[in-house]
């Protein structure tokens, strides 16, 4: 088996296959997967078919431009002698791990979360791992984040102060997984957010109830305090907001990079991640992404065969 990085992804040549994970672009000779349908693992969709899960394929497919497929979770998809499957990674919905096996089990797992949130029950644990491709965007020590059931009451408490204090609210998270979470969150208080198009799109494949910014009546309705879910690129227009809706606007990130916001992340913290480690057990363990290199060095000392994917490796 060879292992080799590509871009955010993977490159796994096994036996009669070769398969490309999260490719920025089209590898000869490859199947192509997409773990999940954020715009930096999905560059090889924008110019042949990639396999991804049943709710990737659906936000691929509503957001437009990106030839997908996809494969259910328990399906077996074999390539030349390899067989492929899917599970779940958490991170946000329809994210997957993709598992090969030739003999030798590999799992690519994407970025993962453990912990459960209001629409993911958080990453499955694979068996009898040769090889774990450990996805490692806050593997470092201090990456630790408050639990998410903390940090929702804290949203909860700050969202109803501001909405009391007759101001506007405006939670950043990116349109695809964070901003359905964050829409999903305030349904279960009884809110109902305003959102622009493309969040509008992704939450209607989840039945997610929200308001279309642009729609007709939209101004109307916000006559009184309101939430908004808006991608961070939208923060420019806060200051224009305040002024068209005559009210102060009270703002918040939505993310484990925020730090006057709430560490509110998709991915698994250092403690998770260490969690999901020792919960699978694999026989090696490659690091790739951000803190690659931390990681190894960390489950090195905990005595698992670790190196970091910054050539290429073979097993």
């Amino acid at each position: 088996m060879l292992i080799r990085p590509l871009g955010n992804g993977v490159l796994l040549d096994v036996g009669g296959a070769r398969v490309a994970v999260d490719a920025p672009g089209p590898v000869h000779g490859a199947t192509h997967f997409v773990t999940h349908a954020h715009t930096d693992h999905i560059g090889a969709a924008k110019s042949t078919q990639v396999i991804t899960s049943p709710g990737s394929h659906e936000i691929l497919k509503t957001v437009g431009g990106y030839s997908s497929t996809y494969i259910r979770e328990g399906e077996v998809l074999t390539v030349g002698g390899t067989e492929i499957s899917l599970i779940p990674a958490g991170h946000i919905p329809g994210s997957v791990q993709v598992v090969v096996d030739n003999g030798v089990r590999a799992v690519v797992t994407g970025d993962f979360k453990m912990e459960r949130d209001v629409i993911e029950a958080g990453a499955d644990i694979p068996e009898d791992v040769d090889v774990l491709i450990l996805e490692t965007t806050f593997g470092a020590p201090h990456h630790r984040f408050p639990e998410r059931l903390v940090t929702y009451e804290s949203m909860r408490r700050w969202i109803r102060a501001n909405l009391d204090a007759s101001n506007h609210v405006v939670l950043y998270g990116y349109a695809v997984g964070k901003s359905q979470e964050l829409t999903a969150f305030l349904n279960s208080m009884g809110i109902t957010p305003f959102v622009p198009f493309r969040t509008h799109q992704v939450n209607a494949l989840l039945g997610l109830s929200d308001v279309l910014i642009g729609s007709e009546g939209w101004r109307e309705r916000a006559t009184e305090p309101s939430v908004f879910v808006l991608p961070p690129n939208f923060s420019k227009i806060v200051s224009a907001l305040e002024l068209e809706l005559g009210r102060k606007v009270a703002s918040r990130s939505c993310s484990g990079w925020a730090k006057n916001g709430f560490r509110l992340s998709s991915h698994a913290d250092f403690v998770q991640t260490i969690r999901y480690v020792d919960a699978v057990e694999p026989k090696a363990v490659i690091t790739y992404g951000r803190n690659a290199h931390r990681l190894a060095t960390v489950l090195r000392g905990m005595g698992y065969d670790a190196q970091p994917l910054d050539r290429l490796i073979l097993l």
